[in-house]
């Protein structure tokens, strides 16, 4: 008979259950059927220890040339990892207001890993071979060499450019060279700040047929509504912008929070757009972009603007390693940030939202650090899915693949484009339902 998670936390010590107690909430509040050890992987990754994130950074061949934020990408691809997990069965009724949702029973696999855990701890400590079983305690790093034994776990690891094996070998080696099992990490050593990817799913349940997707929306609408990191950024190798238009899609029909319904959308996606010998007109667009969104918000009716940046390779896209970006690109952040100071703070008015791929949002947190900040994003993991939105229809590129420029359908005719200079002309309409194009 399976040990109760009591029983399983009697095993630990106060760090290790800790970790445990993070997961276990994690994959509740995913609403999965099982904690996994990608569940306790993630948790690790976001411990205030930062244990597994420095033994990640130690264990490339020249330890001086790694890049903290190769620790986002690592967290990011654990984030999509767990977004393909598929939901509990019981997550179709969600639970009432007077009980919380279920702890997820731990899985096998993670049971399996406890144990090797366990058996770590017993040989690596001959005087605890002699006491009984619940009297050893797993300490976090003997936790972490059985969490990355696991073939989940190295799959994603592997996906991100690290080694299980190089990651444990200089845990291993911590743990012979020094004294003490648990060694607090120094200021100086503490080169990654974990950038909480991973924001909060709404509990109302959403209209979407696809699971995946109604949580992709909840998590947009969850971010948008919020006081402080409201601007979503979607991230993702597949199709974010399928969830992004489709969330779009709702804030122009009315089908959305109620501080949204009354709304602008502007997109800049033709107009960021430029080839590498245009990108000089980039930070003068922004401040047009400025002057147009104050025009909006002045408009009788208007709630504020949804302005749609596009896909962020607009910043980086003439970047190289050699020669890196130049003073136009960070003209262009800077402008944008002035735009959102402007208009931020707790009674915003004005909301970005884009896309981009893994590599792109990586690439900006390398070139523009305080970007993040600034424009104040929060940015969403999206899992790949394998059948587009309903309504919506992918074009097909030359090259076969599908586009992530899809055009919902059925929104066609109630979308009105006009040219950049028409915009400041534009007259007042039903808000929610006009888009207006750079």
């Amino acid at each position: 008979m399976r040990a109760g998670l009591g029983t399983i936390q009697q095993t630990l010590t106060p760090e290790a259950s800790a970790v445990l107690n993070r997961a276990i909430a994690d994959a509740s509040r995913r609403r999965h059927g099982q904690t996994t050890p990608l569940h306790v992987a993630a948790a690790l990754l976001s411990s205030p220890s930062g244990h597994l994130r420095q033994a990640c950074l130690r264990s490339h061949p020249n330890p001086s040339s790694s890049h903290p934020l190769q620790c986002r990408a690592l967290e990011l691809c654990f984030s999509v990892a767990l977004d393909r997990l598929p939901s509990s069965s019981s997550s179709a009724v969600p639970p009432s207001n007077d009980s919380p949702p279920p702890s997820p029973p731990i899985s096998n696999a993670l049971m399996a890993a406890l144990k090797r855990a366990q058996a770590h701890q017993r040989r690596g400590c001959p005087e605890s071979q002699q006491q009984p079983l619940l009297a050893v305690k797993v300490e976090l790093d003997h936790l972490i060499l059985s969490i990355l034994d696991d073939p989940s776990v190295s799959r994603v690891m592997r996906e991100a450019s690290f080694s299980s094996p190089a990651v444990k070998g200089i845990i291993e080696g911590s743990l012979s060279s020094s004294p003490s099992p648990s060694p607090s990490p120094s200021p100086a050593r503490n080169l990654y700040l974990n950038p909480r990817l991973v924001s909060s799913t709404a509990s109302v349940a959403s209209p979407a047929k696809s699971t995946s997707t109604a949580s992709d929306l909840a998590k947009v609408f969850d971010v948008l509504t919020r006081t402080k990191k409201h601007n979503p950024i979607l991230v993702g190798d597949a199709d974010p912008g399928v969830v992004l238009r489709e969330a779009i899609r709702r804030i122009e029909t009315g089908d959305s929070p109620a501080q949204l319904r009354s709304v602008a959308i502007i997109s800049t996606e033709k107009e960021f757009s430029f080839s590498s010998s245009d990108r000089s007109q980039i930070p003068s667009k922004v401040r047009e972009l400025t002057r147009m969104v104050e025009m909006r918000i002045a408009t009788a009716g208007v709630g504020g603007v949804v302005v749609d940046v596009g896909d962020l390779k607009w910043l980086v896209e003439g970047a190289t390693p050699q020669q890196g970006i130049t003073h136009i690109d960070r003209e262009a952040v800077t402008e944008m940030a002035l735009l959102v100071q402007r208009f931020g703070g707790s009674s915003s008015t004005v909301w970005l939202v884009g896309t981009a791929t893994c590599a792109t949002y990586l690439r900006c947190q390398v070139y523009f650090p305080t970007m993040e900040t600034d424009w104040d994003l929060q940015a969403l993991p999206i899992a790949p899915r394998s059948t587009p939105i309903a309504g919506l229809l992918p074009r097909i590129e030359p090259s076969g693949m599908l586009s992530s420029k899809l055009v919902p359908s059925s929104t066609r005719g109630f979308r009105r484009s006009v040219s950049w200079n028409d915009a400041f002309c534009y007259g007042t309409r039903q808000p929610h339902r006009e888009r207006l194009y750079l």
